[in-house]
């Protein structure tokens, strides 16, 4: 018996995935009966003798879908509701409409009732969609399939305002005043929550580097409604042209985050580094600051790293020096990255160029110095923190990265070998060892793939109590501190460090069992807030590419299946279906390796780091389903 989570196939069967299995457990039809997409379920699972696996459901643990997007129907008796992605299979009728959706209509319909045999299911119509806002559809489509609390209580909301709108000047009087150092923020174009801000100066042995933290621990107390609701969220949303906050407004984008020129409380991490990038000591403290300006990446990156006259001139030339200790603070943290042999894999991003709610562009965007450098200060603190923590005994939630296990590895060296590339691996392995593949690839187009390919390879990173530390970034010790307006974890961080420094009861601390359990479900929900930014991308490449049907993209061969292979758009950077039957320019057979499809008679190769050429045959945004097939030339 095992638990896992049903993946159904729009053609009635479905699969389990589990953590204890190497492959997903086959259901057929009829054990689908009053079963959805996304349900946590246990099962019976029996081999067949060859590693493929077939089960039974013995309970529904856990419904992977409250709400979901679909369209209205005429019914006998009234309306219904059809699911817009067919894994769903749902077709529900309708007994509350207080939004007088009409037959036609794209709505978000919760469940009432959930579907039994012989029994329909019931749902309420919560909202009508405009097919014409695509952004605004995925966006609320993504809220509906994940569950994501949308609203506060009124409770929590009256708790957020009633710190009012400035610092206390009591309690600033109480704290270390930094208010005179030239603190900043450098984050992107479009935040609004701003939660660190960094400082740096030379020392006779390297330098000092403060970062400060919003001080959010002081405004959100245990035991609150706003700490019970952030705690639910474990961590705010980012979508497209909305912010599903785990905070309210006024705390997030207000009264904690670090806005220029006013008054801020806020959390220290006071440190000093040789001038090998090696952290030597580090004190913590609550303090007062004031942001000194507001940069956002584009803007550090002219006036620190490029020294643009005019960008300087904007900024001022007196605190453009006073800056510029920052870029040797960050090139010390990239030798020491280097040495010690942590993954740097750094690929360009999709980013959505929007004309009111439709996507007007789809642009990689590349990581500058600027982002580099708040990163390594970012690490630099998460790291004297978790040390902290560690060294005094200071139960924690630490943020653990195993390394990779057997088996993925064994997967990862048969991709390669595919791809002429052999893999020999010291035991046990190192980052660096990992780091190495990709830069033994002549043809840097190729590269983005294989070190997706050792991405995939590697362990999730989770949070834990049991400090096993961080093998993507070569760390001993390493914990979140620096986000806590966004990251729950963050929160439980700056807690365990009060009661480190006696601002907190040490036994108002979460026990090792709590701890694991916290550390368990923000894991999960950490997991759903990727989840739901990936489905909004994928949808919204989807709604792009529906104007392109027909159209021909240079693609990358992903993945190899059973029933075709996934090619990615490199244009796009999505994944769509090249189906085995799509496949009609020569009979291809899989190969003993199991790892490529080969045409018989032309010998052409489907394998993973394969380019061709594909025409999108046709999409399907709800379910982020692209159909593809092979270019004739």
């Amino acid at each position: 018996m095992v638990e896992g989570t049903l993946s159904a196939n729009r053609n009635g069967y479905g699969f389990v995935r589990t953590e204890s299995l190497t492959e997903s457990v086959f259901l057929p039809p009829p054990a689908m009966a009053g079963l959805m997409h996304g349900d946590r379920v246990r099962i019976e699972a029996r081999a067949d003798g060859q590693g493929r696996y077939a089960g039974r459901v013995l309970d529904v643990l856990e419904r992977g879908v409250q709400a979901f997007l679909g369209t209205v129907e005429k019914a006998p008796r009234g309306l219904n509701v059809r699911s817009a992605d067919q894994r769903l299979g749902l077709l529900c009728r309708v007994t509350e409409n207080s939004t007088e959706a009409r037959a036609g209509d794209w709505v978000i319909a919760r469940l009432l009732r959930y579907p039994q045999p012989h029994e329909e299911a019931e749902v309420r119509i919560e909202q009508r969609l405009d097919p014409d806002r695509p952004v605004h559809m995925a966006t609320e489509a993504a809220i509906a399939r994940f569950g994501l609390p949308v609203e506060f209580s009124a409770a929590a909301l009256r708790e957020a305002v009633q710190w009012g709108k400035q610092v206390d000047p009591a309690e600033a009087q109480r704290r270390v005043d930094l208010r005179g150092l030239p603190l900043v923020t450098i984050d992107g174009e479009d935040a609004r929550d701003f939660d660190d801000a960094v400082y740096a100066e030379r020392t006779a042995e390297g330098f000092r580097v403060l970062v400060a933290i919003a001080d959010v621990s002081h405004y959100v107390r245990p035991g609150t409604t706003l700490d019970s609701e952030a705690r639910a969220r474990g961590t705010s949303v980012y979508f497209p042209t909305r912010v599903v906050p785990m905070l309210p407004t006024a705390l997030s984008n207000h009264l904690c985050s670090l806005e220029p020129n006013v008054d801020r409380l806020c959390m220290v991490a006071d440190m000093q580094i040789n001038k090998r990038g090696t952290l030597q000591s580090s004190r913590f403290y609550p303090a007062v600051m004031r942001s000194a300006a507001r940069l956002t990446y584009g803007q550090a990156h002219e006036t620190l790293f490029l020294g643009a006259p005019a960008a300087r001139a904007r900024l001022g030339d007196e605190l453009v020096d006073r800056l510029l200790p920052l870029l040797e603070v960050y090139r010390a943290l990239q030798s020491a990255r280097r040495k010690r042999g942590a993954l740097d894999f750094d690929a360009p991003e999709a980013e959505f160029v929007l004309d009111g709610d439709r996507v007007r562009a789809i642009e990689f965007i590349s990581r500058n110095d600027a982002h580099r450098l708040i990163e390594e200060c970012m690490i630099l603190a998460n790291v004297a923190v978790a040390t902290e923590l560690r060294t005094q005994r200071v139960p924690a939630l630490f943020r653990v990265h195993a390394s990779p296990d057997e088996r993925k590895l064994d997967t990862l060296r048969a991709t390669l070998r595919i791809l002429g590339i052999e893999l020999q691996l010291p035991d046990p392995v190192q980052p660096r060892d990992l780091a190495a593949i990709a830069a033994r690839v002549r043809d840097p187009e190729s590269r983005p793939f294989i070190e997706s390919l050792v991405v995939r390879s590697m362990a999730q990173a989770l949070y834990q109590p049991d400090n096993i530390g961080h093998f993507g970034l070569a760390l001993t010790d390493y914990a979140h501190f620096t986000s806590p307006i966004r990251r729950y974890p963050d929160l439980m961080i700056h807690r365990a460090l009060r009661a480190r420094l006696g601002l907190l009861p040490m036994d108002s601390q979460p026990s090792a069992a709590e701890l694991a359990a916290q550390g368990v479900d923000l894991s999960r929900l950490e997991r759903r807030s990727d989840e739901a930014d990936r489905y909004v991308a994928t949808f919204l490449k989807c709604v792009y590419l529906r104007d392109r049907v027909g159209q021909t993209f240079d693609g990358l061969v992903t993945t190899v299946t059973e029933f075709g292979c996934f090619v990615q758009l490199l244009a796009l950077g999505v994944d769509g279906l090249l189906a085995l039957a799509s496949l009609r320019d020569d009979d291809y057979q899989m190969a003993r390796d199991g790892g490529q499809w080969i045409g018989q008679r032309s010998k052409r190769r489907l394998a993973p780091g394969v380019r061709l050429r594909v025409i999108v045959a046709a999409v399907r945004p709800v379910e982020g389903m692209i159909d593809l097939e092979l270019a004739t030339d």
